[in-house]
């Protein structure tokens, strides 16, 4: 995997969100898009662009879709992105 491709997927306000909300709890589609305030679709389209950088997965559990991160090390990342977005250390 291309390194670009991570930050590609990172680069929308919305994704980092939806990985933030996976990492705290177990959410299925219907959760996050009622938490999100995303229409399915748009939530879809994000969720497709997070996956294909593989960082992040769906399980499907029955009927529920499980949102899962694969490497919970992307947190640390996005943390010290917005450490430097800051203007800190």
């Amino acid at each position: 995997m291309e390194i670009v491709e991570i930050f590609k997927a990172l680069s929308c306000k919305w994704r980092v969100k939806i990985l933030k909300e996976i990492a705290q709890k177990d959410l299925c589609m219907r959760e996050l898009e009622a938490t999100e305030h995303l229409d399915l679709s748009t939530l879809s389209r994000h969720i497709s662009i997070l996956k294909r950088a593989r960082l992040m997965d769906v399980i499907c559990e029955g009927k529920r879709k499980k949102l899962v991160l694969k490497d919970p090390r992307i947190l640390e990342l996005i943390g010290f992105a917005e450490k430097i977005a800051e203007g800190r250390e």
